[in-house]
């Protein structure tokens, strides 16, 4: 793939309905010119809320984890609202769906940590990586509101890692299959591939993350 660029935006870059709209003006711009792969954080402060979430689950708080969960919707249906036009035929309401359903596989999670009562790190990795694929969802479908082609792409489809839970590394070769695989078939049809940051998954497919700040480690190993 000639003149690949590989743009990552971090937390405070996708921090709002606003940063996010600058971030697809940046990214149509370059689209223009040559093929792009996004790389996305989570939404600035969300991986923090997603953490103390399963804190509250592990300790039995259920107020606590009551509110992260409504937090978490409230803040990406807000940021849909204003992203997705309301009147579009797979508006605002497909989208509060598909936010709605990270949720709730993210509340399955915690629930899980509540009835054990400690939070195993594979279990955190599942977790956390829920504020990276909201990000990605809202930037792929503001992106198509505007007529652009995008899809989000889960880094579990991508990358793959060792299994050193919470602070995993990169096994390059197999990462370059299925990179190869898995985003080589959207760029030839001109499509953009919104990838989650931070977080892989083994080989055998159990979810992992690269550690804090890893988002940037996810946009050089997908350069690479």
């Amino acid at each position: 793939m000639d003149n690949l660029l590989v743009m990552k935006f971090g937390g405070t870059s996708v921090g709002s309905a606003e940063r996010m709209k600058v971030a697809c003006d940046l990214i149509a711009e370059e689209a223009a010119r040559r093929p792009v792969v996004v790389v996305v954080s989570a939404m600035s402060k969300i991986t923090d809320l997603l953490l103390d979430a399963t804190r509250h689950a592990e300790a039995g708080d259920q107020a606590g984890l009551d509110y992260d969960l409504h937090q978490l919707e409230l803040r990406h249906f807000t940021a849909a609202d204003a992203l997705i036009p309301a009147l579009s035929k797979n508006g605002t309401s497909r989208v509060r769906e598909q936010i709605g359903d990270i949720v709730s596989e993210f509340q399955r999670i915690v629930n899980g940590i509540q009835m054990l009562g400690h939070r195993p790190p594979r279990t955190v990795d599942e977790a956390v990586s829920a504020g990276e694929r909201l990000s990605a969802l809202l930037i792929s479908e503001h992106l198509k509101s505007r007529g652009i082609a995008a899809q989000a792409v889960n880094a579990a489809e991508v990358i793959v890692t060792d299994a050193v839970f919470n602070n995993a590394s990169p096994l390059m070769d197999a990462t370059e299959e299925k990179a190869n695989a898995r985003l080589i078939p959207l760029l030839k049809a001109c499509e953009i591939p919104v990838v989650t940051g931070f977080n892989g998954a083994t080989a055998d497919g159990r979810p992992t993350t690269l550690g804090r700040g890893g988002s940037d480690f996810s946009a050089s190993i997908l350069a690479a």
